[in-house]
């Protein structure tokens, strides 16, 4: 459970809001409970406390909005028990909302006041990373990869980062560390990195990636991530179809018809001269 207190106090007051869960998912129900203390010198009567959710994505969950009390008695507190449910389509953050608090004083005069809860809404993010499926690394040559990172969880996240560890056999041309920025959620982000990759590394390197970032709230996370690289010399990647073998078709063409051209010539030559003659 979550506890928010309250800066400020007055004759009926909310001394206390306790919130489970803390966080609340999109479609999720959470049970709030609302604590009232009356510190007139008298009694109240007639207490009514009411969630204002017109303009929040917030919904009662198997109850009222709204909730009764005959009395509450000088120097009492009473909890107020709510059940709501977080809209699906809620966006993460931090919702304020009102609630209207009216009584009865010892004179049956009515009295209505206005206060402020919040309730956060946020998912713990689930963020992905992986090779894109084209990627192939020849060995002693320069080569270019794209790691594809995938927010797949509920929330947004922002502020991400990416940062590439050291290996052996791979020396990286680009810098190592990467801002990303925000990824929404169910959307993605590519990254490009340049490297020399060694003639003599191995066929599979297990590269170390960290992912940096906050998600709605301003909570930081750090991630550790892996990708497997594969490797090839360039007779291997040709042989497997992974990359093109040199077509000598264009030199052969131009060849015969260099060939074809020379023989033009030369024919031509010899009838001149046999007419001449």
């Amino acid at each position: 459970m979550a506890l928010f207190s309250l800066n400020f106090i007055s004759a009926i007051s909310i001394t206390d809001v306790l919130s489970s869960p803390e966080e609340v998912v999109p479609g999720q129900v959470v049970e709030v409970f609302i604590e009232i203390e009356n510190i007139f010198e008298y009694d109240v009567t007639n207490l009514n406390v009411k969630l204002k959710l017109e303009n929040v994505p917030f919904a009662p969950y198997q109850s009222s909005s709204e909730k009764f009390l005959d009395e509450l008695e000088e120097g009492d507190e009473k909890d107020f028990k709510f059940r709501l449910i977080a809209l699906p389509e809620t966006d993460t953050g931090i919702y304020k909302i009102p609630v209207e608090i009216s009584y009865e004083d010892e004179e049956k005069n009515v009295s209505t006041k206005y206060e402020l809860i919040s309730i956060t809404v946020n998912s713990k993010p689930e963020l992905k990373v992986s090779l894109e499926d084209s990627t192939v690394l020849i060995k002693g040559k320069e080569n270019v990869f794209s790691v594809k990172i995938v927010n797949s969880g509920l929330a947004d996240v922002k502020f991400v980062y990416l940062i590439v560890d050291n290996v052996k056999g791979i020396k990286f041309l680009s810098e190592k560390e990467q801002y990303i920025g925000d990824i929404n959620s169910d959307d993605f982000d590519n990254i490009e990195y340049e490297v020399y990759v060694n003639a003599d590394a191995s066929g599979t390197i297990n590269l170390p990636i960290v992912l940096k970032f906050k998600d709605a709230t301003n909570k930081e996370f750090i991630e550790s991530k892996n990708v497997i690289l594969k490797t090839y010399s360039l007779k291997e990647a040709q042989s497997l179809g992974l990359v093109q073998k040199p077509s000598y078709t264009p030199y052969i063409i131009g060849g015969v018809l260099v060939l074809g051209y020379i023989f033009y010539r030369i024919m031509k030559k010899r009838k001149l001269k046999a007419t001449r003659n």
